[in-house]
């Protein structure tokens, strides 16, 4: 697993800008009180989670969808209470 320099961080923010406007209000809070606490392996998780279409990455992050990645249960619920 590679580490995430500044460089890669930047890009991750730059992807939390969604389609949605649901999201990116959820999105917006884990950034501002989450985001620089994560580690790598989370950070890893987290860029895939940010590759799912936007609908498909609401209905998880609402608990209406169960993820098909496990790994994705830990940071949605980060996601959810932030």
């Amino acid at each position: 697993m590679s580490a995430f320099d500044d460089t890669a961080k930047r890009r991750i923010r730059f992807l939390t800008r969604r389609g949605l406007l649901e999201l990116d209000i959820v999105l917006g809070r884990f950034m501002a009180t989450e985001f620089a606490h994560l580690s790598d392996a989370e950070l890893a998780v987290f860029v895939d989670i940010l590759d799912l279409p936007d609908q498909v990455f609401l209905a998880l992050v609402n608990g209406k969808e169960q993820p098909d990645n496990p790994a994705f249960l830990p940071l949605l619920e980060k996601i959810r209470q932030a």
